[in-house]
């Protein structure tokens, strides 16, 4: 009796069958066997897939910034595309955290993320010699893999995780990095808040580095005055980390506080950039991000206007920070005469797409800066079109802008976006 004939699929035609799939499968077919491994785990693979799925979205979750008492909650998801077809939103996947099932929520809280990556602490139950009672992990929980960071050399608030990536391969997230800010200086002349003889503030940090596996205490000088405690996670952008800094005077828009942590080791000043002019004390805004873009919203008695920040300033010998991305809006016009809401957060892949809280109905709103058409999601959770599915947490995100609806505040969603690839965490040394 002849044995069956063997069919080898040519390699070609197998990556052309492959990079057609979503990632959820792919990551399955890894274990087929080390060939199938191999390929998949190439960067020939990875290169033609990333392209073929360039114009995709991404699965993606705009999250709230967590502390006690409240729990790891998203306020906008987004699913089902292309890229990955997951069956949830990826803030989803967050907990139950494998290596604590059995934590209670609320001793989960989320942090950062950046590029696919996001920074969790957790509280387990406290032990004896336990110097922190908090643990730190950065990964992806969606392929539920974490990387443990050591506690820092004292005690900071946690304040943002930026990522070094490379543009070369489509994006891999090369390092990363945690910053932490270090508790007030109990002297009275603590120059956070106290200039020094130049006139400039101190904002003090230690940071982590997946490149070195070490805490690092940087001193960095501000000509504005830096608070410790952070109303909102700064976002950032390609390194660059950007947090609001409210003036003492309420009359003023405060400023953001911005520093590229992948710079210079010995570059220590921060840019300080004004928030666009003229303030108001009843607008409402938001600051957010979108395809590498630092946006700034804000909303004053139902005319929305929005602005992009103009990162080469200064190459471009442009005098201004700002410039507005399009005509003003009047939202009473185009949504209705009762109409009052915060703005949340754009599109991270479509800054066109503009994502609002509805005051009086309690839902969320949607709209396309381009066509002015908005919708009101009265009573939906969730809701399909061509690009995949949405959700909207309609519990805590009704709570979140009823705790935080002092207007002074600028309102900052944290993104945490899923990567075009399924690149592994940074290792740490050996």
């Amino acid at each position: 009796m002849e044995a069956a004939a063997t069919t080898t699929i040519p390699e070609a035609i197998l990556v052309e069958i492959i990079v057609r799939l979503p990632l959820r499968s792919i990551a399955r077919f890894k274990s087929v066997c080390k060939q199938w491994k191999a390929l998949i785990e190439s960067s020939y693979l990875r290169r033609v897939f990333v392209s073929l799925q360039k114009q995709s979205s991404s699965s993606c979750s705009l999250m709230f910034g967590t502390d006690y008492p409240y729990p790891i909650a998203e306020a906008i998801g987004f699913h089902g595309c292309s890229t990955w077809d997951l069956p949830r939103s990826p803030g989803s996947y967050i907990m139950p955290f494998q290596r604590y099932p059995n934590l209670p929520t609320r001793s989960y809280f989320y942090r950062s993320s950046s590029n696919g990556l996001i920074w969790i602490d957790l509280f387990p139950t406290r032990t004896v010699g336990m110097t922190f009672y908090y643990k730190t992990f950065v990964g992806n929980p969606v392929s539920q893999q974490w990387v443990e960071i050591p506690p820092p050399p004292q005690e900071c608030k946690a304040t943002a995780l930026v990522t070094r990536v490379d543009d070369v391969r489509n994006g891999v997230v090369l390092s990363f990095k945690v910053v932490r800010t270090c508790d007030p200086d109990p002297d009275p002349y603590d120059q956070s808040l106290v200039p020094n003889d130049m006139g400039m503030y101190e904002w003090r940090v230690c940071v982590y580095s997946s490149e070195t596996g070490a805490w690092s205490f940087k001193r960095l000088l501000s000509s504005v005055p830096v608070q410790y405690t952070a109303y909102y996670p700064p976002v950032n952008v390609n390194g660059m980390l950007y947090r609001w800094e409210r003036i003492v005077d309420d009359s003023a828009p405060g400023s953001l506080l911005a520093y590229d942590f992948f710079g210079p080791e010995d570059h220590d000043h921060c840019q300080v950039i004004p928030l666009p002019l003229p303030y108001h004390e009843d607008v409402r805004r938001c600051l957010t991000t979108s395809g590498g873009d630092v946006i700034y919203i804000e909303i004053l008695y139902g005319r929305l206007k929005v602005w992009k920040l103009n990162n080469n300033k200064n190459d471009s010998g442009s005098s201004e920070w700002w410039h507005l991305s399009g005509e003003e809006i009047n939202l009473v016009s185009v949504v209705g005469s009762d109409f009052d809401c915060f703005p949340m957060a754009v599109n991270p892949f479509n800054a066109d797409i503009i994502y609002m809280w509805s005051v009086q109905d309690s839902c969320l709103v949607s709209g396309n800066l381009r066509t002015q058409e908005f919708v009101v999601h009265q009573e939906l959770e969730s809701w399909r079109n061509s690009e995949g599915c949405y959700s909207i947490n309609t519990y805590h995100s009704k709570g979140y802008i009823e705790d935080n609806h002092n207007i002074t505040m600028v309102l900052m969603l944290s993104q945490f976006v899923l990567p075009q690839w399924m690149d592994p965490v940074p290792c740490l040394p050996n």
